[in-house]
């Protein structure tokens, strides 16, 4: 970055002009190599440039990680829990930073394996498969809680043929209180998937559908799991899309969620707990 400054002095009734350069040195960025040493700088989750931070609210924050076929996240540490939900899958492999390519016992990541839609997360430190094969497009919903107990530093890359998406939605606290019912939080059902710092609901919709007018008492983001068109509309309406697509509601704010196409439309609606 430089800053240039142009300035007039007068001198015994005659002008001179000068001008002066200032340069303020920023970082110089300098890629890891295939030992995944030398980069600089190492920076959050949130700063990398593959995982595009979307939207931040306090200690809440939605990335969007997109890695092409064939690219490459830089190293980035997590230091909060993270919910992923995968959008669009492709293999990949992960290393974190001082090991080799796939030592990663505990904080893969989205890199590591995470189940089907409808499935519990494994627990944190399962066993980090990728599935091999043609790339396909699976949702699939994941947390990694992982990252509470112990920072990681890693990176990701994308070896498949296919885009690798997910979104992501980190909690910057530490969490909330695991004995509020699902009433109490102002949920219909039981919860998909439920740690201290996420809870995690499907809501299916019919064409036509929308759920009533409601409210929770911790933050939450919808997360649109399905091909479809719809709204969520509260204090602000956000438009859903296509997969991947998301809104915000804060605490105690009635919202409610429409399907207004012509196909069945699945959406998660994530708590962010806190205390």
């Amino acid at each position: 970055m430089s800053y240039r400054f142009g300035f007039v002095l007068v001198i015994g009734g005659g002008l001179l002009s000068a001008t002066i350069a200032l340069h303020a040195q920023a970082p110089a960025w300098q890629p890891a190599d295939e030992a995944g040493q030398g980069q600089t700088p190492v920076m959050p989750v949130h700063q990398e440039p593959h995982h595009r931070q979307v939207f931040q609210y306090g200690p809440l924050r939605i990335i969007d990680l997109q890695i092409p076929p064939g690219d490459m996240s830089w190293f980035h540490t997590h230091e909060w829990p993270v919910f992923y939900l995968t959008v669009a899958d492709s293999q990949t492999r992960t290393q974190i930073l001082g090991e080799e390519w796939g030592a990663r016992g505990r904080g893969a990541g989205p890199g590591g394996v995470a189940p089907r839609s409808g499935q519990p997360p494994p627990p944190a430190g399962g066993p980090p498969v990728r599935a091999g094969g043609p790339p396909r497009f699976r949702p699939r919903l994941m947390s990694d809680v992982s990252y509470a107990e112990r920072a990681v530093t890693h990176r990701i890359h994308n070896n498949g043929t296919g885009l690798y998406r997910a979104l992501g939605v980190i909690n910057e606290t530490s969490g909330g209180d695991e004995a509020i019912t699902e009433e109490a939080a102002g949920f219909a059902g039981k919860a998909e998937s439920a740690n201290r710092w996420f809870r995690v609901y499907r809501v299916a919709l019919a064409p036509g559908e929308k759920t009533p007018a409601h409210q929770h008492k911790a933050p939450v983001v919808v997360l649109q799991d399905s091909a479809g068109k719809g709204t969520a509309s509260g204090p602000m309406s956000f438009e859903l899309n296509e997969p991947g697509q998301w809104a915000f509601f804060d605490t105690g704010a009635r919202h409610e969620i429409a399907n207004n196409g012509s196909e069945r439309l699945e959406v998660i609606e994530v708590e962010i707990r806190r205390k």
